[in-house]
C-alpha cells in the first residue's frame, strides 16, 4: 500500500497534520490530525510503498516497544487512513 500522492505531513507548533496539497498551494479543507508516531511513520514511506510489518518494524525500532502494542498501533493508524480514503491499496 502506498499514501496518495498529494499528501503532506506539516508540523503546526506541536501538532502535526496531513494536509493535501495541489498545484497551487495546500487545501486546508480536509486536514487529518497526527500524533508523533504516525507522523513518523508516515514521513518515513514518504509516497513509497509499505506494508504494515514495515511500520511495525519502525515503531518497535524507534520506541521499543512491544511487537503487539506496534501492530495494535499499526492497525489503527491503517484503518483511520483507509477510512479518509488516504491510502493507495
Amino acid at each position: 500500500m502506498k499514501l496518495k500522492e498529494n499528501l503532506v505531513v506539516r508540523k503546526i507548533g506541536n501538532e502535526y497534520m496531513m494536509v493535501s496539497e495541489s498545484g497551487s498551494g495546500l487545501n486546508y479543507t480536509r486536514v487529518i490530525s497526527l500524533n508523533t508516531s504516525a507522523a513518523y511513520l508516515i514521513e518515513n514511506v514518504g509516497h513509497n510503498t509499505f506494508t504494515d510489518a514495515e511500520w511495525v518494524e519502525l515503531l518497535i525500532n524507534k520506541y521499543n516497544i512491544a511487537r503487539e502494542l506496534a501492530e495494535a498501533d499499526v492497525r489503527k493508524l491503517i484503518e483511520k487512513l483507509q477510512k479518509e480514503n488516504l491510502l493507495e491499496i
